[in-house]
């Protein structure tokens, strides 16, 4: 007990020293107390922004895989789509991913396209600004027809008008599903058949399209799009269902770093590119490097200056020794005065987290905010967004910026924080003493003092 009072009154030994490490220490612990509760409050946000994509994902080739490929084809899409090895994924890796406990289902998909002169869809719809001036330009007609090969669980949820889905043990397979626009516009219907790629399609169900812009896009039979692709054996991406939303980040991690060869990515949705977890992202991230950053300040300040403070008392640690203070009786000394230190510390940083903390990630949310914003280089007015059609907000991803505008990173102090705290506490502490605490201690009595 006397080593430990003795450990605290020495404190107040050297006040103005002690009082600017404890500042030192305070600025230190606050700001790694600030950016350990922003990271809690960003991962809770990120948390809850991903459940609206549900406990499914994606797995597909990835956008640097894909950059490369144009890089070195240099931008010429033929080349890329008459060879399938390049812009396919072995159907193999399906089996694999259906493997993992955590997944409860895999589905495949392959897209395509063909020309018909017989056949019209909608043409494409853009937004075209002049001088201050937006207006939505669709072309009327196209002839350009997108189909996609899919499994018949993917037809869940499909709002069906008439006829019925096809099945994946069906024993004929050149059938097609259309959307009610679709089948209305070219005047057809259950029963009649159309031509993909050469080889006649019988139309077996016709799906309601919702909104104005919604693609019309056929659906078949994922064999027979693997047969009219020339794609057999292979995927051009998975949708992956596994048992909850607590397990999708571990499954997507558990695929991109155990089962990619570089070429595949698994995501969320649109989860990587939504503005909101972008800016959360960037938050964290800020987070942990000024959390790093400020604890490596701190490590240093307390083993910097409980070093000279153990230098500097060399006499009094000869004199204990030649007493016979023991080497543990002494480093427990400055233990307890380095403990003592960084809990003071401690104290004020709380203070100043509780009440700065939510200014400081104000600032620092606007900022990234901006930086966001900034990186969309054909974004609209605040006006001129306003006036386009609802759904073609949405798909165009103005929806996400409107709501990323309004935002705000909501801080609460979890009290996990605090146990990081006491934990970030006593590392100081034992950091900033044992090391000269025990290099002093393990000296004869007669050579400390010839310090001084």
């Amino acid at each position: 007990m006397g080593t430990i009072i003795r450990g605290i009154k020495n404190i107040f030994r050297n006040k103005s020293r002690n009082i600017a490490i404890i500042l030192v220490l305070t600025i230190s612990l606050s700001l790694a107390l600030m950016m350990i509760n922003m990271n809690f409050s960003s991962n809770q946000n990120v948390k809850s922004i991903k459940e609206k994509y549900g406990n499914s994902f994606s797995v597909g080739l990835s956008d640097e895989y894909i950059e490369e490929l144009y890089k070195i084809l240099g931008n010429i899409g033929d080349k890329l789509y008459d060879n399938t090895e390049l812009i396919a994924i072995d159907e193999k890796l399906a089996d694999e991913i259906a493997k993992i406990a955590s997944v409860i289902e895999v589905n495949k998909y392959l897209s395509g396209g063909f020309y018909s002169k017989k056949l019209k869809v909608p043409g494409i719809t853009a937004i075209h600004k002049y001088k201050n001036q937006v207006e939505v330009i669709s072309e009327e007609i196209s002839h350009t027809v997108s189909f996609i090969g899919t499994e018949e669980s993917f037809f869940r949820n499909l709002n069906l008008e008439k006829g019925n889905i096809f099945k994946r043990d069906d024993i004929e397979q050149n059938v097609a599903l259309i959307a009610d626009k679709f089948a209305e516009r070219n005047k057809l219907d259950v029963g009649s058949n159309i031509i993909i790629k050469g080889e006649k399609l019988k139309i077996i169900g016709i799906y309601k399209v919702i909104g104005e812009f919604s693609p019309e896009t056929i659906f078949i039979p994922f064999k027979t799009a693997q047969r009219l692709l020339n794609m057999e054996g292979k995927v051009q991406f998975l949708h992956v269902t596994v048992d909850s939303i607590d397990n999708v980040q571990k499954t997507i991690n558990y695929i991109n770093n155990k089962l990619s060869d570089g070429r595949i990515k698994a995501i969320q949705g649109m989860g990587e590119f939504d503005p909101a977890i972008l800016l959360l992202n960037n938050i964290k991230r800020i987070s942990k490097i000024s959390m790093i950053s400020s604890s490596i300040v701190a490590i240093l300040t307390i083993l910097s200056i409980m070093f000279i403070n153990v230098r500097e008392r060399a006499r009094e640690i000869g004199i204990l020794k030649a007493i016979g203070a023991s080497n543990f009786n002494i480093s427990t000394q400055f233990l307890v005065e380095s403990i003592s230190v960084c809990i003071i510390a401690l104290i004020l940083s709380t203070a100043i987290t509780l009440a700065i903390n939510q200014p400081l990630v104000d600032f620092i949310g606007e900022r990234e905010k901006t930086e966001i914003l900034e990186k969309r280089q054909d974004m609209l007015t605040d006006e001129e967004i306003a006036e386009l059609p609802e759904e073609l907000k949405e798909m165009m991803g103005y929806k996400d910026l409107e709501e990323l505008k309004s935002m705000n990173l909501k801080i609460t102090f979890f009290p996990q924080v605090l146990i990081y705290a006491i934990l970030l506490t006593f590392l100081l502490g034992i950091v900033g003493s044992i090391i000269p605490a025990y290099y002093i201690s393990k000296l004869r009595p007669a050579e400390v003092l010839r310090f001084e």
